[in-house]
């Protein structure tokens, strides 16, 4: 489904009970409806009506796995786009160029001193080198500017934005020393339910021609290894007439301690949904939903206040557009 940012978008007022349903599914997509209706006091039939009322409503647009890339042996890569001359014609181009191209894990316009974000998955340098010529040598004459980071650690933060209180809880994943090798089984099962973690049994058992307990123990293996790091939902913010920014940091007078203490403070807010650290022309990056420009242009005073003499230089961008493309084939 297509994320896009609209002045008419219908705003979405949500139940303290629909709050407590998307909770429990951020903490566990793949979760029987009898279980989150236990939870949340209500019967499984309503849950059921609930959750199928806040997808036709536009709400949860995703039920995703997410997976540990590093210890597969995968780099995450992060390729921000600056263009001239650009149209809707060549915009299309893009869109459809970069939809045929391998390991495409995420492309979204943007709003600001960049156009486009594309994530891309990779083993190994050469194939980062391919996946990335591929892109800037076709539309080369296009683009003004560009930037090429590798992600090393990521914080997935649950969207406290939606809660009275702050759920502290947040998955991380950083560089593996060791890379683990899956048999094909398993790495059918993953591409299966990267971004279908509700998939049926009955389906997973006719993809896989395994049985139920067969498919389980699998999950619950690649669980223990720390393959599969959670299940979960991907929201669209702009239903809560609220805006989705990427902010980039430059820092300065950096120890282990402070990086760690600015990291915590970042994911201490409620409007924080993802903190990135990378490798590249920025030290630190982090995703927030707000209202508008000027509760970000205040909480970056506060950050700068909170660590000033740490953060050198700041710069953010609006996440205009979300486009459907996810090409990755885990192998």
């Amino acid at each position: 489904m297509e994320e896009k940012i609209s002045k008419t978008i219908e705003i979405i007022k949500l139940s303290m009970k629909d709050r407590r349903i998307i909770k429990e599914l951020n903490k566990d997509s793949r979760q029987s409806f009898s279980n989150i209706g236990k939870r949340v006091g209500l019967p499984k039939n309503v849950v059921n009506y609930r959750v199928n009322k806040l997808i036709d409503n536009g709400v949860i647009t995703l039920f995703c796995t997410t997976i540990n890339r590093a210890k597969l042996g995968y780099m995450y890569c992060r390729l921000f786009l600056k263009f001239q001359h650009f149209s809707e014609q060549i915009e299309d181009e893009l869109i459809n160029h970069i939809s045929k191209l391998h390991n495409i894990h995420w492309v979204a316009s943007l709003d600001g001193s960049f156009d486009f974000y594309i994530i891309f998955l990779a083993k190994t340098m050469k194939q980062v080198d391919e996946i990335y010529e591929s892109i800037i040598y076709k539309f080369d004459k296009y683009v003004i500017d560009k930037e090429l980071s590798i992600a090393s650690h990521l914080y997935y933060l649950p969207y406290n934005y939606l809660y009275e209180k702050i759920e502290h809880r947040y998955g991380e994943i950083k560089p593996e020393n060791e890379i683990i090798k899956l048999d094909k089984k398993d790495y059918k099962l993953i591409n299966l339910i990267k971004e279908n973690s509700r998939m049926p049994m009955i389906e997973l058992m006719e993809k896989m021609n395994m049985s139920p307990q067969v498919i389980r123990n699998r999950i619950k293996n690649l669980i223990k290894k720390n393959i599969i790091t959670g299940f979960n939902i991907r929201i669209d913010h702009t239903k809560f007439k609220l805006h989705h920014f990427h902010t980039f940091l430059n820092l300065a007078n950096m120890e282990k301690e402070i990086e760690r203490e600015l990291i915590n403070f970042l994911c201490s807010k409620k409007s924080t949904i993802h903190v990135i650290k990378g490798l590249g022309k920025w030290d630190l990056e982090f995703e927030s939903v707000f209202p508008s420009h000027f509760e970000l242009h205040d909480f970056l005073k506060e950050l700068k206040d909170r660590f000033p003499e740490n953060i050198s230089r700041y710069d953010s961008v609006l996440i205009y557009k979300i486009y459907p493309i996810n090409t990755v084939r885990y192998e």
